[in-house]
């Protein structure tokens, strides 16, 4: 199993890219920085990181067709790919935020997606496109300059949604699962991938497989779980509502009726009333099925198991205690977890000079 580190381009300028260094230096596989409205631009950033740093992986968490024209995206990635190396994956998904956007909307995603996917390989390519396509259009146009196919970003798909998960599996590099951390959430996914594999003659070799993952260290077990986490875990849900209401009980097994109905029956707003309820009556079970929470060992055992459905690679959005900064997270991270799942040793102590 391989781990990232998520950003959501909240640090800094020079906290950012001593961020980004600290967990290369800490042996992390992968960076990734998200492509939200309204942080940090994830361009420039992802540049800035590629010019400090050597090894590391580096990724856009996520991006959508419809913000950016996905001609221009193709554009800019391949360019940061360039620069970077190599080292650039591109997650894509629905998006979200679009009330600040008059005139954007999500369109028929999974067939945004996997056109965008098409156009930015073709234009990869060297091919002049033209792409009359349901969602995305484009006109007798190329890129001016060559894509070194060694060099050309990996498309990933990011998501929980069936027939974005389907698409994902019949057509890109792999699959970015949506905060599943428990068995039922990862089979539920993992079927509809298979059935996008069953479609287009793939299999699991042809497509990498990772995970969202809210992640939360403890000292004690018995620790109350994070506020922070709680809000992230009602924000996955609430935004996956027919979703998680249709496998609830393979997520959990102490959903309550109350969460049932208020899932069901209340509206679908962002109001800090309805996600302040939401919060209260979510329950132990469905917040582990949606997080990993717990001391380092627990953790470790959680991410584990992960790995032993088929999970290759654990992206963690850390979530920090009340006086922990976020690098403190990442060390403790890469000290206390990653050696316990990897079975890695010490890399041991220096040796003294007289």
């Amino acid at each position: 199993m391989s781990f990232s580190i998520a950003s959501l381009g909240e640090e800094p300028g020079r906290r950012f890219v001593e961020l980004v260094k600290l967990c290369e230096l800490l042996g992390f596989d992968g960076f990734t920085h998200a492509d939200e409205k309204w942080t940090r631009d994830v361009y420039v950033r992802l540049a800035t990181a590629a010019a400090h740093t050597s090894r590391i992986g580096l990724g856009i968490t996520v991006t959508d067709p419809y913000t950016r024209h996905p001609a221009l995206t193709a554009q800019a990635t391949a360019t940061l790919a360039e620069a970077s190396g190599g080292r650039l994956r591109v997650y894509l998904g629905a998006g979200s935020h679009f009330e600040t956007l008059p005139g954007y909307a999500v369109d028929r995603p999974a067939i945004g997606i996997r056109e965008t996917i098409e156009l930015a390989r073709r234009l990869w390519s060297g091919e002049r496109v033209t792409l009359k396509g349901k969602v995305v259009r484009f006109l007798n146009g190329k890129l001016d300059f060559p894509v070194d196919p060694e060099l050309a970003p990996s498309l990933w798909v990011a998501g929980r949604g069936k027939l974005v998960l389907r698409m994902a599996g019949e057509v890109a590099d792999g699959v970015l699962i949506g905060s599943f951390a428990t068995r039922g959430g990862i089979d539920y996914a993992k079927g509809r991938i298979a059935a996008g594999l069953e479609r287009s003659g793939r299999a699991w070799k042809d497509v990498g497989l990772a995970s969202w993952i809210y992640v939360s260290l403890l000292d004690d077990e018995d620790e109350e779980v994070p506020d922070n986490v709680r809000r992230g875990v009602s924000h996955a849900l609430w935004s996956s509502r027919p979703i998680v209401l249709e496998i609830l009980d393979d997520l959990a097994t102490d959903v309550t009726d109350e969460l049932r109905s208020f899932l069901r029956d209340a509206p679908h707003e962002w109001s800090p009333e309805i996600m302040a309820e939401l919060r209260r009556i979510i329950p132990r079970g469905l917040i582990d099925s949606l997080a990993v929470v717990g001391t380092p060992e627990q953790v470790a055992g959680r991410l584990a198991a992960l790995a032993d459905l088929g999970i290759e690679e654990c992206v963690i959005w850390p979530f920090t205690r009340e006086g922990e900064d976020v690098e403190d997270f990442i060390s403790r991270f890469a000290v206390e977890v990653m050696p316990r799942v990897l079975g890695k040793g010490s890399r041991g102590a220096y040796q003294l000079v007289d």
